[in-house]
Protein backbone atom coordinates (compact mmCIF):
# COMPACT_ATOMS: atom_id res chain seq x y z
CA UNK A 1 0.00 0.00 0.00
CA UNK A 2 1.49 3.28 -1.08
CA UNK A 3 0.96 6.03 1.17
CA UNK A 4 -0.13 9.56 -0.16
CA UNK A 5 1.70 12.48 -0.65
CA UNK A 6 1.05 14.50 2.64
CA UNK A 7 0.06 17.48 -0.37
CA UNK A 8 -2.40 15.90 -1.53
CA UNK A 9 -4.02 15.07 2.03
CA UNK A 10 -4.59 19.12 2.43
CA UNK A 11 -7.90 20.32 1.82
CA UNK A 12 -8.32 22.56 -1.28
CA UNK A 13 -9.73 25.92 -1.31
CA UNK A 14 -13.13 26.12 -2.23
CA UNK A 15 -14.87 28.26 -4.58
CA UNK A 16 -16.38 30.39 -2.00
CA UNK A 17 -13.53 30.40 0.40
CA UNK A 18 -11.54 31.79 -2.86
CA UNK A 19 -13.91 33.91 -3.41
CA UNK A 20 -14.47 35.89 0.25
CA UNK A 21 -10.86 36.03 0.12
CA UNK A 22 -10.53 38.07 -3.14
CA UNK A 23 -13.58 40.28 -2.10
CA UNK A 24 -12.21 41.33 0.94
CA UNK A 25 -8.81 41.96 0.10
CA UNK A 26 -10.69 44.33 -2.99
CA UNK A 27 -12.83 46.21 0.08
CA UNK A 28 -9.60 46.99 1.52
CA UNK A 29 -7.63 48.14 -1.61
CA UNK A 30 -10.84 50.50 -2.14
CA UNK A 31 -10.75 51.68 1.49
CA UNK A 32 -7.25 52.27 1.00
CA UNK A 33 -7.83 54.05 -2.26
CA UNK A 34 -10.27 56.49 -0.56
CA UNK A 35 -8.64 57.16 2.27
CA UNK A 36 -7.14 61.10 2.35
CA UNK A 37 -4.26 62.34 4.42
CA UNK A 38 -4.93 64.11 7.65
CA UNK A 39 -4.22 67.55 6.25
CA UNK A 40 -7.13 66.94 3.28
CA UNK A 41 -9.38 65.74 5.53
CA UNK A 42 -8.64 69.20 7.65
CA UNK A 43 -8.64 71.14 4.88
CA UNK A 44 -12.21 69.82 3.62
CA UNK A 45 -13.38 70.69 6.84
CA UNK A 46 -12.34 73.79 7.28
CA UNK A 47 -14.03 74.47 3.80
CA UNK A 48 -17.67 73.81 5.20
CA UNK A 49 -16.98 76.19 7.61
CA UNK A 50 -17.86 79.57 4.60
CA UNK A 51 -17.32 82.21 7.01
CA UNK A 52 -14.15 80.93 7.60
CA UNK A 53 -13.18 80.05 4.05
CA UNK A 54 -14.25 83.86 2.55
CA UNK A 55 -12.43 84.91 5.68
CA UNK A 56 -9.28 83.60 4.54
CA UNK A 57 -9.59 85.34 1.26
CA UNK A 58 -10.40 88.78 2.59
CA UNK A 59 -7.08 88.22 4.68
CA UNK A 60 -4.99 86.66 1.62
CA UNK A 61 -5.73 89.93 -0.55
CA UNK A 62 -5.20 92.48 2.63
CA UNK A 63 -1.68 90.67 2.74
CA UNK A 64 -1.10 90.86 -0.70
CA UNK A 65 -2.45 94.75 -0.99
CA UNK A 66 -0.13 95.69 2.31
CA UNK A 67 3.12 93.27 0.68
CA UNK A 68 2.54 95.26 -2.41
CA UNK A 69 2.85 98.81 -0.63
CA UNK A 70 6.16 100.14 -2.49
CA UNK A 71 4.75 98.48 -6.04
CA UNK A 72 1.29 100.43 -5.25
CA UNK A 73 3.20 103.45 -4.78
CA UNK A 74 5.65 103.62 -7.19
CA UNK A 75 2.62 102.70 -10.03
CA UNK A 76 0.47 105.70 -8.33
CA UNK A 77 3.10 108.06 -7.20
CA UNK A 78 1.49 108.28 -4.07
CA UNK A 79 3.53 109.14 -0.60
CA UNK A 80 2.09 107.93 2.16
CA UNK A 81 4.19 110.59 4.43
CA UNK A 82 4.27 113.39 1.07
CA UNK A 83 2.23 116.52 2.78
CA UNK A 84 -0.07 118.98 0.59
CA UNK A 85 -1.83 121.55 2.59
CA UNK A 86 -3.70 123.54 -0.28
CA UNK A 87 -4.99 119.87 -0.41
CA UNK A 88 -6.62 119.26 2.99
CA UNK A 89 -9.40 117.04 4.15
CA UNK A 90 -10.30 116.66 0.25
CA UNK A 91 -13.11 114.26 -0.56
CA UNK A 92 -13.19 111.07 -2.33
CA UNK A 93 -12.86 110.21 -5.77
CA UNK A 94 -10.60 113.84 -6.15
CA UNK A 95 -7.37 115.05 -7.89
CA UNK A 96 -4.89 117.38 -6.54
CA UNK A 97 -2.35 119.56 -7.75
CA UNK A 98 1.31 119.98 -5.47
CA UNK A 99 1.73 123.63 -5.17
CA UNK A 100 4.59 125.07 -6.60
CA UNK A 101 6.80 125.07 -3.07
CA UNK A 102 6.23 120.94 -3.06
CA UNK A 103 7.35 120.85 -6.84
CA UNK A 104 10.38 122.93 -5.69
CA UNK A 105 11.09 120.64 -2.96
CA UNK A 106 10.61 117.56 -5.00
CA UNK A 107 13.00 118.85 -7.95
CA UNK A 108 15.78 119.39 -4.92
CA UNK A 109 15.46 115.61 -3.64
CA UNK A 110 15.47 114.57 -7.66
CA UNK A 111 18.66 116.38 -8.00
CA UNK A 112 20.06 115.11 -5.18
CA UNK A 113 19.29 111.81 -5.64
CA UNK A 114 19.94 111.61 -9.64
CA UNK A 115 22.35 114.18 -10.22
CA UNK A 116 24.19 112.82 -13.21
CA UNK A 117 20.26 112.76 -15.08
CA UNK A 118 19.44 116.35 -13.64
CA UNK A 119 22.67 117.94 -15.14
CA UNK A 120 22.33 116.17 -18.33
CA UNK A 121 18.61 117.24 -18.55
CA UNK A 122 19.03 120.99 -17.16
CA UNK A 123 21.80 121.60 -20.15
CA UNK A 124 19.38 120.02 -22.12
CA UNK A 125 16.99 122.28 -21.13
CA UNK A 126 18.97 125.56 -21.27
CA UNK A 127 19.92 124.81 -24.84
CA UNK A 128 16.28 124.95 -25.37
CA UNK A 129 15.39 128.79 -24.16
CA UNK A 130 13.71 127.40 -20.86
CA UNK A 131 16.20 129.32 -18.66
CA UNK A 132 14.80 132.98 -18.90
CA UNK A 133 16.79 134.72 -16.26
CA UNK A 134 19.98 134.14 -15.16
CA UNK A 135 20.45 133.61 -11.28
CA UNK A 136 23.75 134.09 -9.01
CA UNK A 137 25.23 131.07 -8.38
CA UNK A 138 27.67 128.53 -10.01
CA UNK A 139 27.00 126.80 -13.56
CA UNK A 140 25.64 123.90 -12.24
CA UNK A 141 23.03 126.20 -9.90
CA UNK A 142 22.02 128.08 -13.16
CA UNK A 143 21.67 124.41 -15.32
CA UNK A 144 19.39 123.41 -11.87
CA UNK A 145 17.46 126.64 -12.12
CA UNK A 146 15.98 125.43 -15.49
CA UNK A 147 14.37 122.23 -13.71
CA UNK A 148 12.66 124.68 -11.39
CA UNK A 149 11.86 126.78 -14.16
CA UNK A 150 10.23 123.88 -16.00
CA UNK A 151 8.37 122.21 -13.10
CA UNK A 152 6.13 125.73 -12.56
CA UNK A 153 4.94 125.79 -15.91
CA UNK A 154 1.61 124.01 -16.97
CA UNK A 155 1.55 120.40 -18.08
CA UNK A 156 1.00 121.08 -21.44
CA UNK A 157 3.92 123.50 -21.88
CA UNK A 158 5.98 120.75 -19.83
CA UNK A 159 4.80 117.92 -22.09
CA UNK A 160 5.74 120.02 -25.31
CA UNK A 161 9.13 121.55 -24.40
CA UNK A 162 10.16 117.67 -23.00
CA UNK A 163 9.07 116.22 -26.52
CA UNK A 164 11.72 118.75 -27.85
CA UNK A 165 14.60 116.97 -26.25
CA UNK A 166 16.18 114.40 -28.50
CA UNK A 167 19.21 112.25 -27.37
CA UNK A 168 18.07 112.72 -23.34
CA UNK A 169 17.18 110.38 -20.51
CA UNK A 170 14.97 111.86 -17.74
CA UNK A 171 13.01 108.67 -16.97
CA UNK A 172 13.73 109.58 -13.13
CA UNK A 173 12.06 113.44 -14.10
CA UNK A 174 9.02 112.10 -15.95
CA UNK A 175 8.29 110.00 -12.66
CA UNK A 176 8.69 112.79 -10.98
CA UNK A 177 5.88 115.16 -13.25
CA UNK A 178 3.43 112.25 -12.26
CA UNK A 179 3.53 112.72 -9.07
CA UNK A 180 2.16 116.29 -8.99
CA UNK A 181 -1.34 115.30 -10.19
CA UNK A 182 -2.71 112.71 -8.19
CA UNK A 183 -5.72 111.00 -8.13
CA UNK A 184 -7.54 110.50 -4.24
CA UNK A 185 -9.79 107.65 -3.91
CA UNK A 186 -10.33 107.97 -0.21
CA UNK A 187 -9.46 111.43 -0.28
CA UNK A 188 -6.63 113.25 2.16
CA UNK A 189 -6.40 113.65 5.62
CA UNK A 190 -5.76 117.33 7.90
CA UNK A 191 -2.06 117.63 6.04
CA UNK A 192 -3.38 116.42 2.57
CA UNK A 193 -1.80 113.12 2.43
CA UNK A 194 -3.59 110.49 0.89
CA UNK A 195 -5.46 107.86 3.28
CA UNK A 196 -5.61 105.21 0.12
CA UNK A 197 -1.81 104.86 0.53
CA UNK A 198 -1.47 105.41 4.17
CA UNK A 199 -4.43 103.06 4.61
CA UNK A 200 -2.12 100.01 2.78
CA UNK A 201 1.01 101.32 4.66
CA UNK A 202 -0.97 100.97 8.33
CA UNK A 203 -1.95 97.45 6.80
CA UNK A 204 1.57 96.62 6.95
CA UNK A 205 2.06 98.04 10.54
CA UNK A 206 -1.06 96.99 11.90
CA UNK A 207 -1.45 93.05 10.57
CA UNK A 208 2.68 92.84 10.71
CA UNK A 209 3.02 93.64 14.25
CA UNK A 210 -0.46 91.60 15.02
CA UNK A 211 1.13 88.88 13.25
CA UNK A 212 4.23 88.75 14.75
CA UNK A 213 3.22 89.31 18.30
CA UNK A 214 1.06 86.13 17.65
CA UNK A 215 3.55 83.80 16.75
CA UNK A 216 5.81 85.21 19.29
CA UNK A 217 3.69 85.01 22.26
CA UNK A 218 3.12 81.30 20.89
CA UNK A 219 6.68 80.50 20.88
CA UNK A 220 6.79 81.67 24.52
CA UNK A 221 3.94 79.75 25.98
CA UNK A 222 4.69 76.70 24.37
CA UNK A 223 8.04 76.34 26.08
CA UNK A 224 7.03 77.52 29.13
CA UNK A 225 3.77 75.49 28.95
CA UNK A 226 5.94 72.63 27.67
CA UNK A 227 8.32 72.77 30.48
CA UNK A 228 6.17 72.90 33.11
CA UNK A 229 3.35 70.21 31.66
CA UNK A 230 6.28 67.70 31.26
CA UNK A 231 8.36 68.34 34.64
CA UNK A 232 5.47 68.94 37.14
CA UNK A 233 6.22 69.47 40.38
CA UNK A 234 7.90 72.89 41.78
CA UNK A 235 8.39 73.90 38.21
CA UNK A 236 5.03 73.78 37.21
CA UNK A 237 4.08 75.32 40.20
CA UNK A 238 6.31 77.83 39.76
CA UNK A 239 6.04 78.59 35.53
CA UNK A 240 2.04 78.94 37.04
CA UNK A 241 2.16 80.92 39.17
CA UNK A 242 3.84 83.97 37.20
CA UNK A 243 1.29 82.86 34.41
CA UNK A 244 -1.41 83.38 37.00
CA UNK A 245 0.40 86.39 38.42
CA UNK A 246 0.61 88.04 34.85
CA UNK A 247 -3.25 86.99 33.48
CA UNK A 248 -4.20 88.88 36.75
CA UNK A 249 -3.32 92.03 35.56
CA UNK A 250 -5.30 94.39 33.57
CA UNK A 251 -4.10 94.71 30.30
CA UNK A 252 -4.69 97.69 28.79
CA UNK A 253 -3.55 99.74 31.70
CA UNK A 254 -0.47 97.72 31.87
CA UNK A 255 0.10 97.99 27.95
CA UNK A 256 -0.30 102.28 28.42
CA UNK A 257 2.30 102.15 31.83
CA UNK A 258 4.82 100.24 29.55
CA UNK A 259 4.20 101.80 26.23
CA UNK A 260 4.81 105.44 27.98
CA UNK A 261 8.75 104.29 29.03
CA UNK A 262 10.74 105.93 26.66
CA UNK A 263 13.83 103.16 25.36
CA UNK A 264 16.06 105.87 23.80
CA UNK A 265 16.77 106.69 27.96
CA UNK A 266 18.26 103.40 28.12
CA UNK A 267 22.35 103.42 27.26
CA UNK A 268 22.55 100.03 26.08
CA UNK A 269 19.43 99.75 23.82
CA UNK A 270 19.95 103.38 22.81
CA UNK A 271 22.85 101.99 20.77
CA UNK A 272 21.11 99.06 18.94
CA UNK A 273 17.79 100.62 18.24
CA UNK A 274 16.82 102.88 15.13
CA UNK A 275 15.01 105.59 16.00
CA UNK A 276 12.24 105.35 12.82
CA UNK A 277 11.37 101.78 14.63
CA UNK A 278 11.73 102.59 17.89
CA UNK A 279 8.06 102.66 18.50
CA UNK A 280 7.63 100.02 16.12
CA UNK A 281 9.79 97.61 18.15
CA UNK A 282 8.63 98.68 21.45
CA UNK A 283 5.15 97.91 20.71
CA UNK A 284 6.12 94.53 19.88
CA UNK A 285 8.43 93.69 22.93
CA UNK A 286 5.47 94.98 25.39
CA UNK A 287 2.36 92.80 23.57
CA UNK A 288 4.77 90.15 23.19
CA UNK A 289 5.61 90.07 27.45
CA UNK A 290 2.10 90.34 28.08
CA UNK A 291 0.44 87.96 25.85
CA UNK A 292 1.73 84.25 26.31
CA UNK A 293 -0.06 83.38 29.70
CA UNK A 294 -3.53 81.74 27.19
CA UNK A 295 -0.60 79.98 25.25
CA UNK A 296 0.83 78.48 27.98
CA UNK A 297 -1.86 77.56 29.84
CA UNK A 298 -3.61 75.75 26.93
CA UNK A 299 -0.29 73.75 25.96
CA UNK A 300 0.51 72.78 29.55
CA UNK A 301 -2.71 71.50 29.55
CA UNK A 302 -1.90 69.43 26.59
CA UNK A 303 1.40 68.02 27.68
CA UNK A 304 -0.43 66.87 31.23
CA UNK A 305 -2.25 64.59 28.99
CA UNK A 306 0.26 63.43 26.49
CA UNK A 307 3.05 62.87 29.06
CA UNK A 308 1.35 59.53 30.23
CA UNK A 309 0.51 58.29 26.93
CA UNK A 310 2.17 54.53 25.70
CA UNK A 311 4.34 56.64 23.12
CA UNK A 312 6.12 58.78 25.42
CA UNK A 313 6.49 55.71 27.59
CA UNK A 314 7.76 54.20 24.92
CA UNK A 315 10.28 56.96 23.66
CA UNK A 316 11.71 56.47 27.83
CA UNK A 317 12.20 53.24 27.84
CA UNK A 318 13.78 53.44 25.01
CA UNK A 319 16.38 55.80 26.47
CA UNK A 320 15.49 58.99 24.90
CA UNK A 321 16.30 62.75 26.17
CA UNK A 322 13.58 64.63 27.71
CA UNK A 323 14.24 67.48 25.11
CA UNK A 324 13.87 64.58 22.66
CA UNK A 325 10.47 63.71 24.07
CA UNK A 326 9.35 67.31 24.17
CA UNK A 327 9.87 68.50 20.99
CA UNK A 328 9.79 65.35 18.65
CA UNK A 329 7.13 63.93 20.09
CA UNK A 330 4.70 66.24 22.06
CA UNK A 331 4.77 69.59 20.71
CA UNK A 332 3.73 68.09 17.53
CA UNK A 333 0.40 66.81 19.32
CA UNK A 334 -0.30 69.93 20.50
CA UNK A 335 0.04 72.56 17.15
CA UNK A 336 -3.52 72.04 16.45
CA UNK A 337 -4.61 73.81 19.23
CA UNK A 338 -1.91 76.10 18.89
CA UNK A 339 -3.00 77.22 15.13
CA UNK A 340 -6.26 78.52 16.92
CA UNK A 341 -4.73 79.76 19.77
CA UNK A 342 -2.44 82.03 17.30
CA UNK A 343 -5.35 83.36 15.20
CA UNK A 344 -7.58 84.34 17.63
CA UNK A 345 -4.32 86.07 18.97
CA UNK A 346 -3.74 88.31 15.86
CA UNK A 347 -6.67 89.41 16.04
CA UNK A 348 -6.42 90.22 19.77
CA UNK A 349 -3.16 92.15 18.98
CA UNK A 350 -4.46 94.20 16.55
CA UNK A 351 -7.20 95.53 18.63
CA UNK A 352 -3.88 96.08 21.11
CA UNK A 353 -2.28 98.04 18.90
CA UNK A 354 -4.85 100.30 17.56
CA UNK A 355 -6.25 100.89 21.00
CA UNK A 356 -2.52 102.32 22.43
CA UNK A 357 -1.83 103.80 18.61
CA UNK A 358 -5.42 105.56 18.85
CA UNK A 359 -4.34 106.86 22.50
CA UNK A 360 -0.65 108.41 21.02
CA UNK A 361 1.33 105.69 23.26
CA UNK A 362 1.69 102.95 20.24
CA UNK A 363 3.04 103.43 16.86
CA UNK A 364 4.37 107.16 16.13
CA UNK A 365 3.66 109.28 13.34
CA UNK A 366 4.76 109.93 10.80
CA UNK A 367 4.48 106.14 10.33
CA UNK A 368 1.16 105.22 9.44
CA UNK A 369 -1.20 102.87 11.46
CA UNK A 370 -4.91 101.81 11.47
CA UNK A 371 -4.97 103.11 15.25
CA UNK A 372 -2.92 106.71 14.84
CA UNK A 373 -5.34 107.31 11.67
CA UNK A 374 -7.82 107.22 14.20
CA UNK A 375 -5.98 109.34 16.62
CA UNK A 376 -5.75 112.07 13.98
CA UNK A 377 -9.14 112.11 12.90
CA UNK A 378 -10.95 112.23 15.99
CA UNK A 379 -11.18 116.11 15.80
CA UNK A 380 -13.32 116.10 12.62
CA UNK A 381 -15.02 113.18 13.17
CA UNK A 382 -18.24 114.95 12.47
CA UNK A 383 -16.79 117.30 9.47
CA UNK A 384 -15.04 114.50 7.59
CA UNK A 385 -16.28 111.15 8.63
CA UNK A 386 -14.76 109.10 6.17
CA UNK A 387 -11.25 109.69 7.84
CA UNK A 388 -12.97 107.98 11.00
CA UNK A 389 -14.79 105.08 9.22
CA UNK A 390 -11.94 103.97 6.49
CA UNK A 391 -9.73 102.79 9.45
CA UNK A 392 -11.90 101.66 11.34
CA UNK A 393 -13.62 99.51 9.05
CA UNK A 394 -10.26 98.01 7.96
CA UNK A 395 -9.86 97.13 12.18
CA UNK A 396 -13.07 95.57 12.37
CA UNK A 397 -13.05 93.63 9.12
CA UNK A 398 -9.51 92.22 9.81
CA UNK A 399 -10.25 91.40 13.39
CA UNK A 400 -13.35 89.79 12.63
CA UNK A 401 -12.04 87.49 9.51
CA UNK A 402 -9.14 86.18 12.02
CA UNK A 403 -11.35 85.26 14.28
CA UNK A 404 -13.63 83.56 11.56
CA UNK A 405 -10.70 81.95 10.87
CA UNK A 406 -9.80 80.69 14.30
CA UNK A 407 -13.19 79.62 14.42
CA UNK A 408 -12.76 77.17 11.25
CA UNK A 409 -9.64 76.02 12.46
CA UNK A 410 -11.01 74.87 15.92
CA UNK A 411 -13.86 72.76 13.92
CA UNK A 412 -11.64 71.61 11.59
CA UNK A 413 -8.85 70.53 13.68
CA UNK A 414 -11.53 69.07 16.23
CA UNK A 415 -11.31 64.69 16.13
CA UNK A 416 -14.97 65.21 17.60
CA UNK A 417 -16.14 67.10 14.21
CA UNK A 418 -14.15 65.68 11.65
CA UNK A 419 -16.33 63.98 9.20
CA UNK A 420 -14.25 60.87 7.84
Amino acid sequence: MTTPNQSSLEPSPSPSSSMHHSSLSEAQRKALESALPMWKIVFYQFKEHRMAFFSMFVILIFLVTALSANLITKLTGLDPNRQNVAARYMAPLTRAQATNDIKETSVEVYINQFPDEANQLATALKTQNVLTANTPGDAGDNNHEALFELVVKPQDEIKSTLSQLKGVEYSQYRALLKTFDTFHLFGTDEVGRDVFIRLIYGARVSIGVGIMVAISSALIGLLIGGIAGFYGGKIDMVLMRITDALLSLPTIPILIVFSAVDLSKLPMIKELLNPSYESIIKMFVIMCLFSWMTVARLVRGSILSLREREFVLAARTLGAKDSTIIVRHMFPNVIAPMLVAITLGIGTSIIYESALSFLGLGIMPPTPSWGNMLNNAQEVIYKNIWLTILPGLMIFITVVSFNFIGDGLQDAVDPKSIKR
